[in-house]
């Protein structure tokens, strides 16, 4: 009996992950077809890779919907996927399943479009560099480009746009050297796909060597890539994984560090008797 060798190589469709891609599509869709609100569509555009990853991370890392607080008491804006250190503890849960994490523990955001337009691109970058204003308070993480720093993406089930327009906007936002952020495209426009095959792609910008330094392209220092891909969802997760060790090998963060950081978000509620027989008596006088 022969062994079946199921080796994902280089260059070739990860026959799991799309499967993974295949059944996300199917229920974007469905939401569509059900649904003309821009909230309920959004939202469920959201749960299956927020799902997709709570099933997948390694237990060191672990995927949640909401808020992170910085040090300072500064709450972020509402991201769709937040992939944390899971060392860290929560500061809250809330009943529809979003949370209030620690800045400390902020790995990557991820924004997720359904249908994504061109004039999603700006806001795009702009959400990015609030998050990168806002990890600043931690110098290391809020520093573009080196290892230890905040790294966003964007999402799209689908393009409403082709390609090219697209990646026009991408780059006419751009601020790679303010903030990372490489968006995957899960299924491009019909009117980009080739027969029999459904193909998406990863726009992202690329630091530049010393040599190409001259490069006309070129951004701040960065070159504008785009990669056509089988299946964006597979190097979206390989992507994740390994640049959240690099990222936490960079900040190379110990359990006894960690217990310190947590009193940077949590104090003692300890009420002094003075303050407690003041509070009684004031009951008293009303």
């Amino acid at each position: 009996m022969s062994i079946k060798n199921i080796k994902h190589k280089h260059g070739t469709p990860n026959h799991i992950l799309i499967k993974e891609e295949d059944l996300m599509i199917a229920q974007i869709e469905k939401t569509l077809n059900s649904t003309s609100n821009p909230q309920i569509i959004g939202r469920n555009g959201e749960i299956p890779l927020l799902k997709f990853f709570k099933r997948y991370l390694p237990f060191t890392l672990r995927a949640e919907t909401g808020h992170f607080l910085a040090p300072s008491g500064t709450l972020s804006p509402q991201l769709d996927i937040i992939i944390l250190d899971s060392r860290y503890p929560l500061l809250a849960e809330n009943e529809d399943g979003s949370v209030l994490a620690m800045l400390h523990s902020v790995i990557s955001v991820i924004e997720v479009k359904t249908n994504i337009t061109s004039n999603d691109m700006k806001k795009m970058w702009d959400d990015s560099k609030k998050v990168m204003l806002l990890a600043s308070e931690i110098p290391s993480y809020g520093q573009a480009g080196q290892w230890g720093a905040i790294m966003s993406y964007g999402f799209a089930y689908k393009c409403a746009n082709k390609l090219n327009t697209l990646e026009d906007k991408y780059i006419q936002f751009a601020c790679p050297k303010i903030t990372s952020l490489d968006i995957y495209l899960l299924r491009l426009h019909p009117s980009d796909q080739v027969q029999s095959k459904n193909i998406g792609a990863v726009l992202h910008f690329e630091p530049i060597d010393e040599e190409d330094e001259d490069y006309e392209d070129s951004l701040d220092g960065y070159i504008p890539t785009c990669r056509a891909c089988y299946n964006p969802l597979s190097d979206l997760y390989y992507e994740i994984i390994q640049n959240s060790y690099y990222t936490l090998g960079s900040r190379d963060i110990s359990f006894s560090e960690i217990g310190a950081h947590v009193m940077d978000y949590l104090s003692w509620s300890t009420c002094s008797w003075d303050d407690y027989f003041k509070m009684k008596e004031m009951e008293k006088g009303t």
